[in-house]
């Protein structure tokens, strides 16, 4: 069989500073434009997708292998939207939305659940290739603990599936199965985080900020071999039939800092209210 013609899927698209952001459906955002591309990952790996859902200590679906029933444009706002699959009885809605005055893309993950549940959890990802370099704003286990830790993940380091969780209670969820089923992963777990916060920083001129509240997040995970991912543990508490979570995460583009660190930190403080 020789070539055949394909169509591309629908993209949406919008600009962030010198970046253009790419909604990419199923698979989350993109930027492009930078110094930065995604050769080696290839076009099913980006930022901010709905990895999994997981609840009943199991694995309830891959969310992003499937697509969307709705990917549209609505109010200003890039939607996508899934039904009911297999073991996950629910709908799944992500709205992103552009906010150019802070360079930055918002981006609401939503469920609204058909039977009640227990410890229900969107798992979001985000892949990077090694020319960022991940941080994560965990809390200090010195005998005299400072506010906050920026611990530093080394491409090909030992012990690569990290977690840090927001409280010991929480822990617990982690521990419940879930990441027994589906593709496995043995988490290791570190001290808790300090903030639901986490750089990027590219190797030539500009980083990501990741950011979500503490309220909606249960953890932050990461690995740095095979390729360098960071991920957001949402919600992770059992859920009434018919009713809808919500949580915000925020993705922040920057390039000019003189400490990249503060930097970040103040960002967060400032869309957390701090």
């Amino acid at each position: 069989m020789g070539f055949i013609e394909t169509t591309h899927p629908p993209q949406i698209q919008g600009r962030l500073g010198p970046a253009t952001v790419t909604i990419l459906g199923a698979k989350g955002l993109r930027l492009t434009k930078l110094n930065s591309f995604h050769l080696d990952e290839g076009p099913d790996f980006s930022w901010l997708n709905v990895y999994r859902t997981l609840a009943d200590g199991k694995q309830l679906e891959v969310v992003r292998d499937r697509t969307p029933d709705v990917f549209c444009v609505s109010g200003g706002d890039a939607e996508v939207r899934w039904g009911a699959s297999g073991d996950f009885q629910g709908e799944v809605d992500v709205r992103y939305r552009l906010d150019e005055a802070a360079a930055s893309v918002d981006v609401q993950f939503s469920a609204r659940l058909f039977a009640a549940c227990s410890r229900f959890e969107m798992f979001i990802s985000s892949y990077f290739t090694p020319y960022y370099t991940p941080r994560y704003a965990v809390a200090d286990t010195r005998l005299f603990p400072e506010k906050l830790f920026w611990y530093e993940k080394k491409w090909f380091a030992e012990g690569e599936n990290e977690t840090w969780t927001r409280d010991t209670q929480v822990e617990t969820v982690f521990r419940d199965g879930r990441w027994a089923t589906g593709f496995p992963v043995n988490w290791r777990v570190g001290p808790h985080y300090a903030f639901p916060l986490m750089i990027q920083e590219h190797r030539y001129g500009h980083a990501i900020l990741l950011m979500a509240r503490r309220e909606d997040c249960i953890g932050i995970s990461g690995l740095n071999s095979y390729h360098n991912s960071q991920y957001f543990h949402l919600f992770g508490r059992d859920i009434a039939a018919g009713e809808k979570v919500s949580a915000d995460v925020r993705m922040t583009l920057v390039t000019r800092w003189e400490d990249l660190q503060q930097e970040a930190l103040a960002r967060y403080e400032q869309w957390v209210g701090v």
